[in-house]
């Protein structure tokens, strides 16, 4: 194909034909000139020239012929014939008929539905062919003799709109009478007259949504509280939610859940993924709040300890506490999970979760870790390390772990107390790893009327929990050696019988009565560092501890003396003759059962 410009047409555009004329409109202008045409020559027309008159009304008709009337419809007439002219025909004029009217239809006439979608007020009656302004027609219909309803509009209606239909609707919606209708009608204003019924039905609704988003408010609430209440009872949440809260409407009859099931007894909020979504809203909500408390501080103090648990996964427990409204905060930030446990890991680590929290490095002045060398290492220390984030920082060793690592190293200087350490922890994995072995123990507890109690575990890095653990195993001295005995004659294991031969040495139990005594009031310094300390006040409470640790040693030699007059009931190492008769016993009654 060629492409040269003249082998294409240009297109014609919209614009350049709003002048022209419709193609219909020539084709009807053709047919009344043939029509005129045919007319005229049935008529006799003489020599003699046309007058002045006769021209300008020639003239005069074909410009009717042509032009387009700005009316609704237009008529094309046939030319009458002059007088004069028809006075000289030689035809008979009696058979002469006058040319048919045509009726043109106004291109530039609009549809009612235009005028409509500009003026929202107006809409046509098409029983009464009329055009009515609803406004006017519901303020003035039925006040036919108010002189300000004279509007068409209102009444009667308009049957036409004229040759500028824009212009009569524009004049009737500036005037007057129609902004105060439309103002009644729609509610927008004041009126001396009742509420509209547009605003009735406003009101209503607004009052129906306000009742029910505070029906709906009050349940919300409801069922955050309880949430609350159960999590700080450790209940589950996700299959005790639902019955809780059907329990309170059903019944307890209250009444925000009652009502709230009235409406909506089958949106309760309480599936498995809504509680899900409850719990973390309110985790979010306590946590925002604590971390907005703790930026508000000027300073804080950061605690921080790694530890393993059951799995076997490191992980880096870190805890604030801060100055809030005058009194001291204590707040679990987050545990962290560790892929390695040197110097670099847990400073990156510690750095890592505070900005995460959006909280600032620079204000945590105090730092308090244990007093192994990872940690408190003075050269490559994580407390070294954080001194770079923090220059002026302050690092204070733990005194609960210095206190520990003093009661872990006297320990190793006595394999007595080592070898108490082991049973301890062996008897309590016997019993804890065992539902069947634990089964025998409560058991025997019961057989002896005792109330059921479980074996509390030695930890290994907190040898504070060992006077605890040393109180346990005194208190159920009996019932741990009987039920020693029924697990060994049941199987047989070797293991057991360690334990029992470990239980029954006298030395072992004679460690047991001591630790349970002197560990006593370490405890109860222990617990004082651990809560709300006054600096000022640690000395003397060191002072307070030595002394009576002194007087321990005065009250045991009272003791050993033998002067059963006037016993020591409070300490554990007065009722060791008692644990080492009984030790006798068992024993003789075993080398009696052997022959």
């Amino acid at each position: 194909m060629s492409h040269n410009a003249k082998y294409y047409r240009k297109k014609i555009s919209t614009k350049t034909t709003d002048k022209c004329k419709k193609i219909d409109t020539l084709f009807k202008q053709q047919a009344a000139a043939q029509q005129l045409t045919e007319s005229h020559s049935e008529l006799v027309v003489t020599d003699t020239q046309p007058t002045e008159q006769e021209t300008t009304k020639q003239n005069e008709s074909e410009e009717i012929q042509t032009d387009s009337v700005p009316s609704e419809e237009f008529e094309v007439n046939q030319i009458e014939a002059n007088p004069e002219s028809l006075a000289k025909s030689d035809t008979d004029t009696d058979d002469y008929e006058p040319p048919k009217k045509l009726k043109i239809q106004d291109s530039r006439k609009k549809s009612a539905i235009s005028h409509e979608l500009a003026f929202p007020w107006l809409y046509h009656s098409a029983a009464k062919e009329a055009y009515f302004c609803k406004y006017c027609e519901f303020r003035y219909g039925d006040c036919k003799s108010d002189s300000t309803a004279t509007s068409p509009f209102a009444t009667g209606g308009v049957k036409s709109l004229g040759t500028h239909p824009t212009r009569k609707l524009e004049k009737h919606h500036k005037s007057e009478a129609h902004q105060q209708a439309e103002t009644i009608y729609l509610g927008t204003g004041k009126s001396d007259q009742s509420p509209s019924i547009l605003q009735l039905l406003q009101q209503q609704n607004d009052a129906l949504k306000e009742q029910d988003k505070k029906r709906n408010l009050e349940y919300l609430e409801t069922l955050f509280k309880t949430t609350i209440f159960m999590l700080s009872k450790r209940w589950a949440i996700t299959d005790n939610l639902k019955d809780m809260i059907k329990f309170l409407g059903d019944e307890l009859k209250y009444k925000p859940v009652a009502d709230y099931f009235d409406y909506h007894p089958t949106i309760t909020y309480t599936s498995p993924s809504s509680v899900q979504d409850i719990v973390s809203s309110l985790s979010f909500s306590i946590e925002s709040e604590i971390l907005e408390a703790i930026r508000k501080a000027e300073w804080y103090s950061l605690l921080a300890d790694e530890s393993a648990d059951d799995a076997n996964r490191e992980q880096f427990a870190v805890i604030i506490r801060f100055v809030d409204g005058g009194k001291i905060r204590e707040v679990f930030l987050g545990l962290l999970k560790l892929q390695c446990t040197d110097a670099e890991s847990l400073t990156s680590s510690l750095e890592s979760i505070l900005i995460a929290k959006g909280l600032d490095v620079s204000k945590a002045i105090f730092v308090g870790f244990d007093g192994c060398n990872v940690m408190s290492g003075v050269n490559t220390g994580v407390q070294r390390r954080f001194r770079h984030l923090v220059p002026h920082q302050v690092y204070i060793n733990c005194r609960n772990h210095k206190l520990v690592l003093c009661v872990k190293h006297l320990i190793k200087e006595f394999p007595v107390l080592e070898e108490l350490d082991s049973l301890l922890l062996g008897i309590w994995k016997l019993f804890h790893y065992s539902p069947k072995r634990y089964a025998v123990f409560e058991e025997i507890q019961e057989t002896y009327h005792q109330k059921k109690l479980k074996f509390i575990r030695a930890a290994a890095t907190r040898w504070l929990s060992h006077g605890r653990a040393c109180v346990r195993l005194l208190d159920r001295f009996s019932s741990i050696l009987d039920s020693l005995d029924a697990i060994y004659d049941a199987k047989k294991e070797p293991e057991i019988l360690g334990y029992r031969n470990m239980l029954t040495d006298k030395k072992t139990i004679a460690a047991a009565t001591v630790l349970c005594d002197a560990l006593k009031p370490v405890v109860i310094f222990s617990d004082y560092l651990q809560g709300d300390v006054h600096f000022s006040r640690v000395n003397m409470k060191v002072k307070e501890l030595t002394d009576e640790l002194h007087h321990l040693t005065e009250r045991y030699r009272v003791c050993a003396e033998g002067n059963d007059a006037d016993p020591d009931v409070d300490l554990h190492f007065s009722r060791l003759p008692t644990y080492w008769a009984e030790i006798d016993d068992r024993t003789e009654l075993a080398r009696r059962i052997r022959l």
